[in-house]
């Protein structure tokens, strides 16, 4: 695969995301939507990885780390309108840092956190919201890249 093909790739999995985050509020499973969202945005930066940087994006769920990667590459600062990213990176920073609360743990610290894990409607859609908005804003940064159908 090239560069283009394994960035539609993850195009494909966070656009993914966001539809499966439409049947998660159907069923009202508020945490799923939550982490959902943290992933949808994780594989929309991992494809602007692809793009920019030319290499397999690191096996990490760190999504500011991703996104500074991304932000401050050569390629990236070479080849992006970097003046729009400036105008709202302050605002996207603290977007992932709310979403990547939401990534969800199963090891045995989290177990004394329980109630930390669950999330309400009204939290819940607005971080879907919000995702779907800065999904969109960071999509603007790549170029058209065909984006391969979910097998069924």
């Amino acid at each position: 695969m090239n560069r283009l093909e394994k960035c539609g790739y993850w195009l494909m999995l966070s656009d993914y995301d966001l539809g499966t985050i439409d049947v998660l509020i159907q069923g009202e499973r508020w945490v799923y939507v939550a982490f959902l969202c943290q992933q949808a945005v994780e594989r929309q930066l991992k494809a602007m990885f692809v793009y920019y940087m030319d290499a397999e994006p690191p096996k990490t769920h760190n999504v500011n780390f991703l996104f500074s990667k991304v932000t401050g590459s050569a390629a990236f600062q070479g080849e992006a309108d970097v003046a729009r990213i400036l105008e709202r990176k302050n605002a996207c920073e603290d977007f992932l840092m709310d979403v990547m609360f939401y990534y969800m743990s199963d090891y045995p610290f989290s177990y004394k956190n329980i109630a930390g894990r669950f999330v309400n409607a009204s939290l819940a859609l607005e971080l879907h919201e919000k995702t779907k908005d800065m999904v969109a804003w960071l999509r603007t940064f790549l170029p058209a890249v065909e984006i391969p159908k979910v097998p069924s």
